[in-house]
């Protein structure tokens, strides 16, 4: 029986290739399978919820004490809806699903983008390794994970015509940019690379010896123009029209924030995800380098993706896509061995070992209704919550910065007094509450705090221990996560 031993050991190295794709795809999704922690995630619920009772957009912040009956706009309003649903119709499990799914489309976008440079299968699995690590700490539910899809995709489609695929290809981004300016305002990010695309296709027809590799590598003037406008027309398909662009104007300007909420802060190299997104910034520069001539496309995307990712690690997605898009076949990557050729079958096993293995891990991390609302009540006030709403306290209610999202959702009855949403209260309210709730000098003096009659706080918060001495609150609930306070005269403005 030689043959089919023969045929054994043939197949063996596929096999073990495709063991490996397997593991890369598990990577990302692994990383989303975990509890609902998100503070941001429940005002998007909640606004999912109000755009579906009222059936219209809020133009005026439904939420807050501060935004009432002040513009604004829910530029990620489709998202909510998706979101809403999910939950209504799978609770926590459909939204931490929806997470790993996406995890898992960005993955594939990833894939496509490196495998279109050919490079050697290690090359490809290493790259598209560090790509996918370097992204774990915004693997949550958000709506940025679909400006990371859609960022990807862009990249592909552009790149593949710039390679010499037919222009008639860009016709599937103008619907791709619909959908984005629905989704999250990042659809941006979309429109300045395709910017820089139309520079190159502009400036290599003013002067042609720009053009770069012969009759190739550069899109066609007359296509990139008109993609370009169309995309352009395309985010302005939305219930806010026009005003899409002002909240990103107004939220570009918000800069002071930046120093403390969490997600708005540089990298801070404390863990390997920050310095796999450094080492693929230095692998594109040195691939870029290495090829001796100014290429002004890679050498501007690669510029912008720098400058939004280490300004802010919510946005190092995007030098991780830039990267993989740019550390090409031009670069000095020695022959280790030829890429795996993709057939129906090996998708096929691919695809049914993720699911597979994502089913015993879902298991293993007991990823269920009745342990998923567990974690909830670990990081959230639900305790706190039940109990004002049995006691029906009035308002006016104080409240940290990242639990104003859940309260919006859980206590909707009492307006918050602040919350995530930085495009309705601005850089100076969100630093104050902070330094308030952090017990800097000064926090006895917060108005928003002096006139509140009930507090709902975070326990191991400088403020809360404050409190517990304040003359003008009582304490009158208290869990192993937060304690409720109560004024203690009954009237807003007592000292």
């Amino acid at each position: 029986m030689p043959i089919p031993f023969q045929r054994l050991a043939d197949m063996e190295p596929n096999f073990r290739r495709l063991l490996l794709v397997t593991l890369l795809y598990l990577l990302p999704a692994f990383q989303a399978l975990l509890p609902v922690e998100d503070p941001d995630l429940w005002w998007h619920l909640r606004t999912g919820q109000w755009i579906i009772e009222h059936g219209q957009v809020p133009f005026q912040d439904p939420f807050s004490v501060y935004g009432a009956g002040k513009p604004w706009i829910a530029y990620s309003w489709l998202f909510e809806i998706l979101v809403y649903g999910l939950l209504r119709a799978f609770g926590l499990v459909g939204i931490v699903w929806f997470t790993v799914i996406m995890s898992l489309f960005i993955a594939l976008a990833l894939h496509c983008l490196v495998r279109r440079a050919k490079l050697p299968f290690l090359i490809e699995l290493i790259l598209l390794a560090l790509a996918l690590s370097a992204m774990k700490p915004i693997y949550s539910p958000r709506s940025w994970l679909f400006s990371i899809l859609f960022f990807a995709i862009v990249l592909n489609v552009a790149f593949r015509v710039r390679s010499g695929s037919r222009p008639v290809l860009l016709a599937v981004l103008p619907p791709i940019f619909v959908l984005w300016a629905n989704l999250h305002i990042q659809f941006s990010y979309g429109l300045a690379v395709l910017g820089l695309f139309t520079v190159e296709s502009l400036g290599v027809r003013i002067h042609p010896s720009n053009r770069v590799g012969g009759n190739s590598d550069t899109i066609p003037l007359g296509p990139m123009i008109a993609t370009m406008i169309f995309c352009l027309l395309a985010t302005l398909v939305n219930p806010y029209h026009y005003r899409l662009m002002l909240v990103f104007l107004e939220i570009a300007a918000q800069t002071e924030v930046f120093q403390y909420v969490q997600e708005l802060q540089p990298l801070f190299f404390r863990s390997p995800a920050d310095w796999f997104i450094l080492a693929l910034a230095l692998g594109t520069a040195y691939s870029l380098g290495w090829q001796k001539s100014i290429r002004l496309l890679p050498l501007g995307m690669l510029l912008m993706a720098v400058l939004l990712s280490f300004r802010a690690r919510r946005d190092s997605w995007v030098v991780v896509i830039t990267a993989t898009a740019l550390i090409d076949e031009h670069g000095p990557w020695r022959a280790l061995g030829e890429s795996i050729t993709v057939t129906k079958a090996r998708a096929i096993f691919v695809v049914a070992a993720v699911i597979v293995a994502l089913g015993a891990m879902s298991r293993y991390r007991e990823i269920d209704g009745p342990h998923l609302q567990k974690s909830v009540e670990r990081r959230f006030p639900v305790g706190a919550v039940a109990f004002v709403k049995q006691n029906r306290f009035p308002g006016p209610l104080y409240n940290n910065f990242d639990w104003g999202g859940y309260l919006i959702w859980s206590l909707p009855e009492l307006p918050v007094s602040i919350d995530g949403r930085g495009n309705v209260h601005g850089d100076l309210r969100i630093i104050r509450s902070i330094r308030t709730w952090a017990g800097y000098p000064g926090w006895d003096l917060d108005p928003e705090l002096a006139n509140a009659r009930l507090v709902i706080a975070e326990l191991g918060r400088p403020l809360t221990s404050h409190l517990r001495r304040d003359a003008r609150f009582k304490l009158v609930y208290e869990d192993d996560t937060a304690a409720v306070f109560v004024s203690a005269t009954g009237n807003p403005g007592n000292k």
